[in-house]
């Protein structure tokens, strides 16, 4: 489950606690009740596929797990003052191979953990002598290797390793659609709330109820490019668009809402394409920035 994912389902969250906490304000109103009921069961639907991502916990290290922070760490600083040093001269081609936050190493598996650490050590090692003194040193790189190996050498893993199927990750993903429809059918049958010439006028409960559909603030510490497509003419979500970073390698698929992201592409330039139906319908060079959330608003004319 990833930020994104975890923020949407405190989204639901905050809306069944408001939609339970304001019941007796519209349970006269038999469209209202039966949009909170469909938004509930499908909640549930959701709960319930995210809790068949198990964890088990064989073979699991604590020791190893808080290992691993310190040296993501060491790993995010000595990798910043380098990034810092290497655009500074002008290698910025270099200094975009290198991940400066402590989310970026520590996120991943511990084999790929290792593979992300050498990498840097590595890349620092390569260009020594335009960071030292001030930047990284040769002792810093002799502390940082023996911790790499240290950690290599550590028994057990630092993942709470997750028995998911394929289908049970699709179905956990798919989940999420009809809680997010369910919502919107609520946002339409509370306006009346806020229609002065409604016998139950009632706007506190209807901003109440608005605030508690916004999504909450998403911790970033990835990059990510989230992109929203919407037909220029009729203003309609386009489902279905194949979007691919030719550089990042990255692609997804466009949901109901014509939204989709695409997780932890390289920093930097790139180009992004859009294809529907075999069609090009989107073509352009962007700039990607690091351990951020870029986004896309695309109006698109769609041709029959």
């Amino acid at each position: 489950m990833d930020n994104l994912q975890q923020a949407e389902m405190s989204k639901y969250l905050n809306f069944k606690t408001q939609m339970a906490n304001d019941a007796l304000i519209y349970q006269n109103n038999p469209a209202v009740v039966t949009a909170v009921v469909a938004f509930n069961a499908a909640n549930d639907i959701n709960l319930q596929a995210a809790a068949n991502a198990h964890p088990v916990n064989a073979g699991y290290s604590d020791e190893k797990r808080k290992f691993k922070k310190i040296l993501s760490k060491m790993a995010s600083n000595l990798s910043g003052k380098a990034w810092v040093r290497l655009t500074a001269l002008g290698k910025t081609a270099i200094a975009d191979k290198l991940f400066v936050n402590p989310n970026d190493f520590f996120s991943l598996a511990d084999s790929a953990f290792i593979a992300l650490c050498t990498g840097a050590y590595d890349i620092m090692l390569a260009n020594i002598n335009d960071l030292k003194p001030d930047y990284v040193t040769d002792a810093n790189l002799v502390t940082f290797l023996g911790k790499i190996n240290t950690f290599s050498g550590l028994k057990g893993t630092s993942d709470l390793v997750h028995e998911v199927s394929p289908l049970l990750t699709k179905a956990f993903e798919e989940s999420f659609k009809p809680v997010s429809q369910a919502i919107e059918v609520v946002k339409l049958m509370v306006r009346d709330y806020d229609d002065e010439d409604y016998a139950d006028y009632d706007p506190d409960f209807y901003d109440r109820t608005m605030t508690s559909t916004h999504l909450p603030a998403v911790n970033v510490h990835h990059t990510y490019v989230n992109i929203v497509a919407i037909d220029k003419i009729t203003g309609k979500a386009l489902e279905g668009i194949l979007f691919t970073l030719t550089n990042a390698k990255k692609s997804g698929t466009t949901d109901w809402e014509g939204k989709v992201t695409l997780e932890r592409p390289k920093a930097g330039k790139d180009i992004l394409t859009g294809v529907l139906n075999g069609k090009v319908v989107y073509l352009e060079h962007i700039e990607i920035k690091r351990g951020k959330n870029n986004d896309f608003q695309l109006q698109l004319t769609i041709e029959n």
